[in-house]
């Protein structure tokens, strides 16, 4: 929901800039190349397929103009290519370096996004395909000799490719699958556009071939007697810079980019039309690989360098080998064996490769800085290689004639290889040297034959140098990105290991490598909130694959359940939703047990113990499935976590306070630990029952915040339904208890109420003759939140299985159903029960403590559920909350009454006027209503009475005393009076009310909503209907009401129900007006309302919608002189009260 709000912000932003820049200038009038740079800025979610302002670029693009055919904006970028293949980079020189090429493919990627945002028609497109087609030709015309058109010509082929492959994913990405044809590009159809491309392809790519073979000779190069220029020997190098002279720089770039092309137009090219010339391309690709792979570096910095571009050039053209979707490019291979008498496989093309590039790396000819270099292209190649085998796998015809493609032994060479270069690795490697971790673990579990616990020939030593290599990787980068976090979660915790046993257990030389690993993780998590969220999201995987492993992190199930840090991080999100490589990389993981409901939480705080809690309830499921074959060990492991955290709920420091604050950590923490105890409640058996509610009994004693209090309760709750016998025997005694407190009565009476009313059949009614009657004393508890709560549990139970009661006919029988019978009455009856069973909203009647101890059930989106830590409201802070607004009106009230008598004149010279005012208070509630009057007692009075105790005259201070009684009987009688007055007052007000209904479900803003409280209550409206009752907690609606929502019924009515309400209304004698401007609205000054109205107003902005207006009776509008075009909805509300009230005074 947060990333979803940024992104419409930030959509805002953006259409609101080219928005100015529409009113400004015309697209057409700004420079091709600046306008390429501004749409760049736009991020592309905002203008791909469904983005939200791709009409709007679409439309600035092609805003009416006048100017020449071949002028206009489209015009522009249909020749761009031309254009911008033979643009030189500056007069008299075609050299060119890493830095040129690179401005010039930024420049290509530009345009080519451009061009598919606003192109709508076959023809454009066919015209920039003419021009590849005719240039493509030429390429057998032209020798490679380091010329820039060559190479631009590739990057435009190379761009246009990129962005249609980037297209494909995205409609892969939204839908998981493409259905042919029915994509569309402005129209066109995407499957259609890419074959057409590919048909201007395929015309040239022999061309590009027979071009890319001569270009690639610069690499094998003869440098024996040459040296770097004395200009070269001074720079350091890097990943822009090459060691090399310029002109033999931009050869070696034209080798790279053609090698490069042809790699991307075969692979393109291969899944529409796999005829001889896409065969002979890859045949080529392949001796390629095989030309480097056996070359001998001739020794010195120039051959060095040389090799090291030929490397660069295979990292592309092995990408494109590893990921063909057909199997016949192995028969090149196959074709090229010496032995053909031994098995197929890569061993030595891949034991070739590592020597030869280990080679170039150790040797000492390369500067520092483009060793690393190289090692980015050796795992790059590394990486590729080891994904071969992976195409293969849905074909069974070619796995039937395939051994496997890498010996053990090889691949443990590259497992070695891997560790000695993890620490030192640049972060452009990392995440294709995880990537070949995790791909020779996999091939090694292939190779096994997939079994179970083996340890794949990777011993303890290695695995632990492979956990502090890999860690010492992570802790080297600078940035905590998505994708490399999960490779290395994915690498390090690989499936194939971590069902080892040994690699988790504890020894003499501490924590196995797989533990330390974790172990370290979480801890680092506690600073970077995206690398525990995934670290949950993998584990949980993996522990539901190997339960059996659980019993080594019960520690670390601790953390992840107790986790709580930063609920929102934008740029995680981001990185999922734009980053490839971040999504491919997530989905490597081990996926969680229920993902669906997970995902929610993905970007929260709450993601963590949520993966915990769902996967000890899938693992509960399948335990009573017998779905897995550890059952046993899945239950033990389950009840030594359960223990576990009660343990830490009775005797840790925090979790056991009884003082803290609301909304502290140790408030967090402790709803953390209940939420996974009540998840957990499935585990409790007979062995653990009774250490189980030992804890229970002791938690629930100490003092804690309702919050945490209502999952204790849920537990128990959870734990007498599945033992029933232990109700009885446990709560009958506290009940008994006249020492406990009164919290923890609440607490047990809730507990007794449910397992009544949750109990199954058979026991049902067994449990209401033994539970009942105990709590039935808590009914007169001086406690008043215990009493008010009592009754609203005893009357849950008494309306739902009185029924279900067969009447004995002995007296006593009768008696007590009697008894029973006026009690049901009483509190089912009684305005103070209804309304404290009106406040708690009707929670009693959809509990389900079975549904409360499960993940939806605890970590749900209901709209009672507050931000804290997904709490609902419990019943107990309810009722609490009721009996203060209660409380608070009986104080309101006596302060009232208290300052009427207090004004009333009772001088002793006015008593006998006492008869006359009483008599003529009770003629007329109006004459009631207006009685007020001075107490003033005489000070001499009270100033004779001290003297007269103090001297002791007893005879007249009898006398006196008689009098002073005398008076406070009037006192009384005033008092009286005046309370009956109120009273009646009261039902004056309530019997005075217009039988007028204000709706105002549609508004949403809250000032508005107190405002009209406020105006309904002033004009004794009938009552005010809103959305959400909640409203009338918020401080800014009291601050604007001042207490108007206590003297004014005020009834909820969603949105979705108002259509309803009104018909129900209809029904009952009212007439349905909407405050609207309608084609047929009357003015409100002419307007005649009934006696009963239902008056409906409509939302801020939009008013009523067009189906609840149809079904009003008639709609009135407020008249106006001026220019703007509506009232405020309060205003407009107050106005039309006023009026409906002014026409009822002139009726009377």
């Amino acid at each position: 929901m947060n990333r979803q709000l940024v992104n419409l912000k930030s959509s805002a932003v953006c259409e609101q800039v080219i928005q100015v820049a529409t009113s400004l200038i015309n697209a057409t009038e700004i420079p091709l190349n600046q306008l390429l740079h501004f749409i760049a800025t736009i991020p592309r979610e905002f203008t791909d397929y469904i983005g939200p302002l791709r009409v709007v670029v679409q439309k600035w693009f092609f805003q009416k103009e006048e100017c020449s055919p071949g002028d206009t904006l489209l015009s522009k970028l249909i020749d761009f290519s031309a254009t911008f293949v033979s643009q030189k980079r500056n007069e008299g020189s075609n050299v060119f370096d890493d830095e040129d090429v690179d401005a010039w493919e930024a420049e290509a990627r530009r345009w080519a996004r451009t061009l598919l945002l606003v192109t709508e028609e076959e023809e454009h497109l066919k015209r920039i395909f003419r021009f590849l087609e005719a240039y493509g030709y030429k390429l057998s015309e032209q020798c490679p000799s380091g010329d820039f058109i060559p190479i631009k010509f590739f990057i435009i082929v190379l761009s246009f490719i990129e962005e249609l492959e980037l297209r494909q994913r995205k409609l892969v990405c939204r839908s998981n699958t493409i259905l042919r044809g029915s994509d569309t590009l402005n129209g066109l159809v995407l499957d259609d556009l890419n074959k057409m491309f590919t048909e201007s392809l395929l015309l040239i790519l022999e061309n590009m071939v027979a071009f890319s073979k001569l270009s690639c000779s610069i690499f094998w190069l003869d440098v024996d007697n040459k040296d770097l220029p004395p200009s070269i020997k001074g720079k350091l190098g890097g990943p822009s810079q090459r060691r090399l002279a310029t002109s033999i720089t931009s050869s070696v770039l034209q080798g790279i980019w053609s090698m490069r092309c042809v790699s991307s137009v075969a692979s393109w090219c291969n899944p529409y039309n796999s005829d001889d010339s896409v065969s002979s391309a890859f045949s080529v690709l392949w001796d390629f690989y095989l030309n480097v792979t056996h070359h001998s570096t001739i020794a010195n910095e120039i051959g060095a360098e040389l090799h090291l571009a030929a490397y660069e050039a295979l990292a592309y053209v092995l990408a494109v080998l590893s990921t063909a979707s057909s199997t016949q490019f192995l028969d090149f291979v196959e074709a090229k064996q010496t032995d053909q008498a031994h098995k197929f496989s890569l061993d030595i093309l891949v034991t070739t490769f590592l020597d030869n590039i280990n080679h170039l790396l150790t040797e000492g000819t390369l500067t520092r800085s483009r060793r690393a270099v190289l090692m980015t292209w050796k795992w790059l190649c590394m990486d590729s290689l080891l994904s071969i085998s992976s195409c293969y796998s849905d074909n069974e015809s070619q796995m039937k004639r395939l051994e496997p493609l890498f010996s053990d032994s090889t691949l443990r060479c590259i497992f070695l290889d891997i560790i000695e270069s993890l620490e030192n690795t640049g972060e452009n490697s990392v995440l294709s040297i995880l990537r070949c971790v995790r791909s020779v673990l996999r091939l090694l579990h292939l190779n096994e034959g997939n079994t179970i616990f083996s340890s794949l020939g990777i011993s303890y030593e290695m695995m632990m140098q492979l956990a502090k290599s890999s860690w010492i990787l992570h802790l080297n980068c600078n940035k905590r990105r998505v994708a490399p976090i999960a490779a290395l979660l994915s690498a390090v915790l690989h499936p194939a290991i971590f069902c080892n046993l040994e690699m988790h257990q504890t020894n003499e030389k501490g924590p196995g490598p797989l533990k330390w690993f974790v172990e370290n993780l979480l801890n680092e998590g506690s600073k970077s909130p995206r690398t525990i969220r995934l670290a949950a999201l993998h584990l949980s995987g993996l522990w539901l694959m190997y339960p059996k492993t659980l019993r080594f992190y019960m520690e670390e199930l601790k953390l992840l359940s107790l986790y709580g840090s930063v609920a929102f991080d934008e740029d995680f999100e981001a990185e999922l939703s734009e980053n490839h490589e971040a999504r491919f990389e997530v989905s490597m993981l081990a996926q969680s047990p229920d993902r669906e409901f997970t995902e929610v939480f993905i970007n929260t705080e709450l993601y963590a113990r949520v993966s915990v809690a769902v996967l000890f309830h899938q693992l509960w499921k399948q335990i009573k499935e017998h779905s897995i074959l550890e059952t046993e060990e899945a239950l033990e492991c389950g009840k030594l976590f359960l223990l576990e955290l009660l343990d830490s709920a009775v005797n840790s420091k925090d979790l056991s306070k009884e003082l803290y604050k609301k909304y502290s950590s140790v408030h967090r923490r402790k709803v953390r630990v209940w939420q996974m105890i009540c998840v957990l409640s499935h585990y409790v058996e007979d062995d653990i029952v009774g250490e189980v509610t030992s804890s229970i009994h002791i938690c629930l004693y100490r003092n804690n915040l309702p919050a945490v209090r209502q999952y204790l309760e849920t537990f128990a709750i959870l734990l007498y339904l599945k033992f029933p016998t232990l109700a009885e025997e446990q709560l009958i005694p506290i009940f008994h208890d006249k020492g406990m407190r009164q919290q923890a009565l609440s607490s047990y009476v809730f507990i007794a109420a449910n397992v009544i009313l949750h109990s199954r059949q058979s026991v049902q009614i067994y449990h209401l003759n033994q539970l009942l009657p105990p709590i039935l004393p808590f009914l007169t508890s001086h406690h008043h939140s215990l009493r008010g709560f009592t009754q609203l549990l005893v009357h849950s139970v008494l309306s739902r299985l009185w029924p279900t009661l067969h009447p004995e006919t002995s007296e006593d029988a009768v008696f007590e159903r009697r008894c029973f019978q006026e009690l049901k009455d009483y509190l089912a009856e009684n305005s103070d029960c209804v309304r404290l069973r009106v406040s708690i909203e009707g929670f009693l009647d959809v509990f389900d403590p079975n549904a409360s101890g499960t993940p939806p059930g605890i970590f749900s989106a209901r709209p009672e559920v507050s931000d804290f830590e997904c709490v609902p409201v419990s019943v107990m802070e309810r009722v609490i909350e009721f009996l203060n607004d209660v409380r608070e009106d009986l104080r309101q009230a006596i302060a009232n009454d208290t300052v009427t008598i207090k004004n009333e004149d009772l001088a002793v010279g006015e008593h006998h006027k006492s008869d006359e005012s009483v008599s003529e208070m009770v003629k007329t509630g109006q004459e009631v209503l207006d009685f007020q009057k001075k107490i003033t007692p005489h000070r001499g009075d009270s100033e004779q009475a001290l003297n007269l105790n103090t001297r002791g005259h007893s005879g007249v201070g009898d006398e006196y005393i008689s009098r002073i009684i005398s008076e406070m009987e009037e006192d009384d009688q005033v008092f009286d009076l005046a309370l009956e007055a109120r009273l009646h007052a009261a039902e004056t007000i309530k019997q005075s009310r217009q039988e007028l209904i204000v709706v105002a479900s549609l508004v949403e803003r809250i000032p508005n909503l107190a405002g009209l409280t406020r105006t309904c209550e002033v004009f004794r409206a009938a009552g005010l209907v809103v959305a959400d009752k909640s409203v009338l907690q918020d401080k800014q609606f009291r601050l604007i009401s001042v207490t108007a929502e206590k003297w004014l019924p005020v009834t909820e009515v969603p949105v979705d129900s108002v259509k309803a309400y009104l018909e129900r209304k209809r029904g009952d004698g009212y007439s349905v007006i909407g405050l609207e401007q309608t084609a047929n609205s009357m003015p409100l000054d002419r307007f005649g309302f009934p006696d009963r109205t239902v008056l409906v107003l409509g939302r801020e902005k939009e008013g009523i919608p067009v189906d609840i207006i149809h079904i009003l009776d008639a709609c009135v509008e407020i008249p106006q002189l001026g220019v703007v075009r509506s009232l405020n909805v309060h205003v407009s509300g107050a106005i039309a009260v006023w009026e409906y009230t002014r026409q009822q005074r002139n009726q009377r």
